[in-house]
C-alpha cells in the first residue's frame, strides 16, 4: 500500500474530526483506532511466528532493535535540545502557559494512577499473543497471505482514526498560536534526531543505511513502522522496525524523568517521539509538574 494511500486517510479522517469536533467524535476515533491496532498486532504475530528463520534469529534481531531504540532516543534528545538553544524557543515552564488545559487534555480514564497506559500494554500483549497462538496451529499458507492483506485496511483505519481524533482536537492550535509558532520546530527536531541517531547506531551493528533510516523513521509508532517496513523490506527488517519502535515506548518511560529534570521541559517531548500523543503524555505532564515544583522550591530559597 502506497505512502500518498496512507496520508489521504489520515487527511480525510483529519476535515472530519475537524468539521465534527465532540467528545462523542473523540471516542469514535478512539475506537477506530483500538480496533485497527488489535487486527495489526494480530497480522504481525501471525506472520512472525509463522515465519522459523524469523524465530531462529529473535535474539539477533531484538539486540538490533534495541541499538537502534536507543539511537532514535538519544538522537532525537540531543537534536531537541539543540534547537531550543539555538532557535530560543520558549521553555513552557518559564511561560505562562495553561497548565490546567494541558492536564485536561491527559486524564483519559485508561491511565492507571501511576501514569501508565496499561489499556494499551494489553492490547499489545494479548493480540500479539493471538497472533503468535494462530501461527502455531498450522494456518495455511493463503489464510497467513489473507491476514496480510487485512493488516493494510486496517491500517488504513488507524490513520483515519488519529486523523479524526487530532482533527477534533480543535483546542490545539490555539495553544500553538499561544506559545508561538517556533514550537513546530520540535516534532521536526524529534524526526532529525531520530533518523540520524538511528543510522550512526546503526553503523555500528553493520546495517545498511536505508534500513536502519526506515526502522528509525517509526519515530516510535510500532504498529505503523512494523506494517509498512514489512511491505518494504520483508519480514526480518519489519520485526526489526517493530521492536525497536516497541522498545522506544518502554524506554521512555525510564529515561523521561531523568530528561526533563536535566535538560528541561521541552526536551522531555523527545524521547516518545510519536508516543508523547498519547501513552507517554501523561508521564510528560507529570514530569514536566515535578520540575515545575522543584524550580518553584529552588527559587523560594534562593
Amino acid at each position: 500500500m502506497s505512502v500518498e494511500t496512507l496520508l489521504v486517510s489520515l487527511l480525510i479522517g483529519g476535515v472530519l474530526g475537524y468539521y465534527l469536533p465532540s467528545n462523542r467524535t473523540q471516542q469514535i476515533g478512539d475506537g477506530i483506532i483500538f480496533t485497527g491496532l488489535a487486527i495489526l498486532l494480530i497480522a504481525i504475530g501471525a506472520q512472525l511466528g509463522g515465519d522459523d528463520q524469523i524465530l531462529q534469529d529473535l535474539n539477533t534481531i531484538g539486540e538490533s532493535a534495541f541499538v537502534l531504540c536507543l539511537g532514535s532516543v538519544i538522537g532525537s534528545i540531543i537534536c531537541v535540545y539543540l534547537s531550543i538553544v539555538i532557535t530560543s524557543i520558549v521553555d513552557p515552564l518559564s511561560a505562562s502557559s495553561d497548565e490546567n488545559a494541558i492536564t485536561r487534555q491527559a486524564s483519559p480514564s485508561e491511565l492507571g494512577a501511576d501514569g501508565f497506559d496499561w489499556k494499551i500494554t494489553a492490547l499489545i500483549f494479548i493480540s500479539l499473543v493471538v497472533g503468535l497462538g494462530l501461527s502455531t496451529i498450522g494456518l495455511p499458507e493463503h489464510l497467513v497471505t489473507r491476514l496480510g492483506s487485512i493488516s493494510d485496511y486496517a491500517l488504513l483505519a488507524l490513520l483515519f482514526g488519529v486523523g479524526v481524533t487530532v482533527g477534533s482536537d480543535t483546542e490545539a492550535l490555539s495553544h500553538i498560536v499561544h506559545i508561538g509558532w517556533g514550537v513546530l520546530l520540535i516534532p521536526v527536531a524529534v524526526a532529525v534526531g531520530s533518523i540520524l541517531g538511528g543510522v550512526l547506531f546503526g553503523m555500528v551493528i553493520n546495517m545498511p543505511v536505508t534500513h536502519a533510516a526506515a526502522v528509525a523513521a517509526g519515530f516510535g509508532w510500532y504498529s505503523y513502522a512494523g506494517i509498512v517496513v514489512f511491505d518494504l523490506g520483508g519480514m526480518k527488517l519489519g520485526a526489526i522496525a517493530f521492536l525497536a519502535n516497541l522498545f522506544r515506548e518502554i524506554v521512555t518511560f525510564f529515561v523521561l524523568p531523568v530528561v526533563t529534570k536535566y535538560f528541561g521541559g521541552v526536551t522531555s517531548i523527545a524521547p516518545g517521539g510519536a508516543t508523547t500523543m498519547d501513552v507517554t503524555l501523561h508521564l510528560i505532564i507529570e514530569s514536566f509538574h515535578e520540575l515545575a515544583d522543584l524550580l518553584t522550591i529552588e527559587r523560594t530559597e534562593i
